[in-house]
């Protein structure tokens, strides 16, 4: 039976897949496709262009990918110590590369309530693929993580009792493997060396569409004098290590009935969807929520489970506490929340003069598009635990959220009131995020890679961290100084362990 797999994986994009467990003896490779070439024969192997293993992977490779796997689930540890009811809701993807071995590999980590071991089983299960087709796990991320999920509802089953023997499993691999080599079959884009996003910018006309894009591209002076899009702009920026193009559709009517019969090209393989509504404009929300019901039916005839970030535009200071501007915020998201039946809608209310309040829109749809942020916030949430911080943030040098923690003390501490209105640390930090952001800038055009600020009662802390030719900035919120010595014990580990996340963001 591992020949069968062999042959599927000689006629794939895959090169591999792996589980790995967490046994008696720590992170073990459990069940390897293909088999581990012997050390001795991996020199003959190469000269014979690997027909003795595509993969030219040895049984102690294969071991460093499980060790690397599991540490990711595992953290400092302390996530064992919850119960394995708590532990059953940790269900999360990573795409990670493997450098050494010219290999990206797409990673699910979870518990398994295993009969045989004290403690809930520790899992990872990758499939790997060549480094330059890695687009291929970007580009059909949702398809295989339906898959995956779905055979590991039964497969653990399987090995509640025991670790069964490779070959009274191969066959469970084996049709795993040919539902993903169908995925590849009919993907959904061409496999390319470089993943290339595609970000819609959609509402009506004068709701501040190209003032959102220009700002968070720093293009202020184009905002004097802006006239309306006419039609569709695209620009795009590099960003996180990636081409992002940013469709701006101008919002007219006679241009609005032309992206939807078109939608096969406006709309098409859209990572995301920014909708624009205008908060004064009390008069065109009706006609702006209708012109968003037709574009997420056209969204869903194209069989796309794009994400929307929705953007109340025109949120001024000198306007924003008005009775007239705070009703039309509840009134818009309780039409918004009817249009969302199955989940909580992204709201967030924007000024271009407040460029802070872009940046945490954008930050939020940005994270969205990266199948390894649930990761980073797992192992994220535990270095909090550790160190004892209120909130963290993970910011790019472009002033993106890539990642955040907050606990309920960070509420206490920012003298902010419970809410079911508190869907994100951005909502906890909402009326100080322009403190925060503002304190981050200064603190980046300095040379400094470490400063302490107090605001109120806690103290904010700035580190500068380099991974690998990256510069990323790391914002701790705690109630005293004292914490910054944990802090500064615990960060290499962190920074060690989400590497690799962190490295394939999004790109």
């Amino acid at each position: 039976m591992d020949k069968l797999i062999d042959k599927l994986i000689e006629s794939s994009v895959i090169k591999g897949m792996l589980f790995s467990a967490f046994d008696k003896l720590g992170p073990q490779p459990i069940y390897m496709f293909p088999d581990p070439i012997d050390e001795g024969l991996l020199e003959k192997a190469n000269s014979d262009n690997g027909e003795a293993n595509k993969l030219g992977i040895t049984l102690r490779d294969y071991t460093q990918i499980a060790i690397k796997n599991i540490s990711l689930l595992l953290g400092d540890g302390n996530i064992l110590k919850q119960d394995f009811n708590a532990l059953k809701n940790y269900h999360h993807f990573g795409i990670m590369p493997f450098p050494d071995f010219h290999l990206t590999s797409l990673s699910y980590f979870h518990f398994i309530d295993a009969k045989f071991s004290e403690i809930p089983l520790a899992s990872a299960f990758c499939i790997l693929i060549d480094e330059k087709k890695r687009s291929f796990l970007y580009d059909n991320i949702n398809r295989l993580k339906n898959v995956i999920t779905d055979f590991f509802s039964e497969f653990d089953k399987r090995i509640t009792e025991e670790l069964l023997p490779q070959e009274r499993v191969a066959r469970d691999f084996k049709k795993l493997m040919e539902k993903i080599i169908n995925i590849e079959q009919t993907p959904s884009t061409p496999i390319t060396t470089q993943r290339k996003m595609k970000i819609i910018f959609s509402g009506l006309d004068n709701s501040g569409k190209t003032s959102f894009i220009l700002s968070v591209d720093r293009k202020f002076s184009k905002l004097i004098g802006l006239k309306p899009t006419r039609g569709a702009d695209v620009s795009s920026i590099e960003a996180l290590g990636t081409t992002i193009f940013l469709w701006d559709l101008g919002g007219q009517r006679r241009y609005q009935e032309g992206y939807l019969d078109k939608s096969q090209i406006y709309l098409f393989e859209a990572d995301l969807l920014f909708y624009f509504i205008d908060l004064r404009d009390e008069e065109r929300f009706p006609e702006s929520i209708e012109y968003l019901k037709k574009v997420k039916t056209a969204l869903k005839n194209l069989e796309q489970k794009t994400p929307i970030i929705y953007v109340l535009s025109k949120g001024d200071l000198d306007i924003i506490d008005t009775v007239e501007i705070q009703s039309n915020i509840k009134n818009l998201k309780k039409k918004l929340k009817i249009l969302s039946p199955n989940e909580s809608p992204e709201i967030y209310v924007t000024s271009m003069f407040e460029i802070f309040s872009i940046l945490r829109a954008f930050s939020s749809g940005i994270a969205k598009l990266s199948p390894n942020k649930n990761l980073i916030e797992h192992n994220l949430s535990e270095f909090s635990l550790l160190t004892g911080s209120s909130l963290v943030l993970l910011l790019s040098s472009e002033g993106l959220v890539l990642a955040e923690h907050f606990t309920p003390e960070a509420m206490e501490i920012t003298e902010m009131l419970k809410s079911e209105e508190l869907l994100n640390v951005f909502a906890v930090v909402a009326p100080q995020f322009t403190t925060l952001l503002k304190i981050f800038y200064k603190f980046k055009k300095s040379e400094k890679e470490e400063a302490t600020f107090r605001v109120s009662d806690s103290v904010i802390l700035l580190k500068r961290v380099k991974i690998v030719k990256y510069e990323l900035y790391i914002l701790f919120l705690i109630d005293n100084e004292s914490k910054k010595d944990i802090i500064n014990q615990h960060l290499q580990d962190f920074l060690n362990r989400t590497q690799d996340l962190l490295l394939r963001y999004i790109s």
